[in-house]
Parts: structure tokens; C-alpha cells; sequence
């Protein structure tokens, strides 16, 4: 009886550990530059727009810091992640995850340009989505969710994509919510990225190979060791 139940779990933790999925694997890397320009300070450029934020003009405007990154995995996710600061030198820090890959959607944003040749798509943002402003965490959705897709756009992404000019880049209008779920801008009243795209193979890692997780290894090697227990128990 031992070794039958020795058996059956270490078959189990094998089973588990061979059913763990693989973490996603980043397959496109682009940095990510300011698309749009603002008639502040003479003229500058910026990339996140935060509404009514605050009441001086010029202080909604965030001009993208180098670092900035759009990553795009195999698992039909996307990352932006970076900085971003205004005319006062107030920080902006973006932790974005889009959900929802699709080559096609119908709700799009034309200002850069109607052709849509090239364009690609995200329908969601994960809970724990947000741009921190400040030190202020404000949390983000896309305009609409979660009745949003096939009504609103989403974030779009390629040619013209940007909203505002015909380079290569993309945009998104975001609902933005406190950490308790309060809305604080939506619909009329939410922020905007627009921004440029220059494809950087360096942001893509080199290897191909999936790695197993060290939780994944462990269930893995108790599988075979309770395995070898069952057979010398007989």
C-alpha cells in the first residue's frame, strides 16, 4: 500500500511538473520616443497627456525619458515600461501590461494616418496596471473596459498608429482609478500616450530555449526520487 501511494504521488508531481506552463518569451523590442509636441516653453514634445491632473497647461505634458521600452511576447502580451517627466520635473513612471493581442480592430484612431496596413492591437491592461505620477499610483484601464472592445479603441500600434503624425509608433487612452477602485479619470477626462516606436533587436534575449522554473526542477526531481523509493519498496 505504501508503495502504491509512493507511486501515485511521484507520477503526480511528475505530471505537474511537466504541465507548468513556460513563462512568456519576449519576441519584439522596440524603445519608445515622444510622438506628439505641445506649444510650451517655446515647444516640446510629449508623449503621456494627463488631463486635469493638474491646472497648469503645460505640466500635463510628459516628454518619454530614454529607456522607455515596448516589449511583445509570445503569449499575446505587450510591456511598456519607462519614465516619463513634465515641465515642472515631476516624474511619471510607467508598469503597463496590454493583454489581448489581435492583427485586426475595428475602432481605431486616425489622426496619424487612416491606413491601417500594418497595424496591430491590444484589448486589455492587466489590474495591476499603472502609471505612477509623483509618487502617486494612479491605476489604468483602457477607456471603457470592461464593455470597451468593439466600442472604443484600444491600444493600436504601426504606421500612423501614434494618432498624431505618420511615423511608426502607437497610442492608447486610459480610464485611471485610485488602489481602492475609485475612478478619478475617465471617459471625457482620461490621459493619452502617444508615441514613437524604433524596433531594437538588443531588447530581445538571444536565447530560445525555455528555461523550467526552479519550483518546476524541484517537482520535477521529487517525481523521479518517489519514483525510485516505490521501486526498491517492492
Amino acid at each position: 500500500m505504501f508503495s502504491s501511494a509512493v507511486k501515485g504521488f511521484s507520477l503526480s508531481a511528475i505530471a505537474l511538473a511537466v504541465s507548468l506552463p513556460a513563462s512568456a518569451a519576449v519576441i519584439q523590442g522596440f524603445d519608445v520616443s515622444n510622438a506628439a509636441n505641445v506649444s510650451c516653453g517655446g515647444g516640446a514634445q510629449y508623449g503621456l497627456w494627463t488631463n486635469s491632473l493638474t491646472p497648469s497647461k503645460c505640466s500635463k505634458y510628459f516628454a518619454i525619458e530614454a529607456g522607455t521600452t515596448f516589449l511583445r511576447s509570445d503569449d499575446g502580451t505587450a510591456t511598456f515600461t519607462g519614465s516619463a517627466s513634465n515641465p515642472l520635473g515631476t516624474s511619471a513612471i510607467f508598469d503597463l501590461t496590454f493583454t489581448g493581442f489581435q492583427e485586426d480592430y475595428s475602432v481605431v484612431k486616425t489622426g496619424g494616418t487612416a491606413k491601417q496596413a500594418d497595424w496591430n492591437f491590444y484589448t486589455g491592461l492587466t489590474a495591476d496596471s499603472k502609471i505612477t505620477v509623483g509618487g502617486v499610483d494612479y491605476f489604468a484601464q483602457l477607456v471603457g473596459a470592461p464593455t470597451n472592445v468593439g466600442s472604443m479603441p484600444v491600444f493600436q500600434y504601426g504606421t500612423g498608429a501614434n494618432d498624431k503624425t505618420g511615423d511608426f509608433g502607437g497610442s492608447v487612452w486610459m480610464d485611471m482609478y485610485a488602489a481602492d477602485g475609485t475612478a478619478l479619470f475617465t471617459a471625457g477626462n482620461h490621459w493619452d500616450i502617444n508615441f514613437d516606436l524604433t524596433e531594437n533587436p538588443d531588447l530581445v534575449p538571444d536565447v530560445d530555449v525555455d528555461v523550467p522554473a526552479p519550483a518546476t526542477l524541484g517537482l520535477l526531481a521529487l517525481g523521479v526520487a518517489a519514483l525510485r523509493l516505490s521501486r526498491r519498496s517492492k
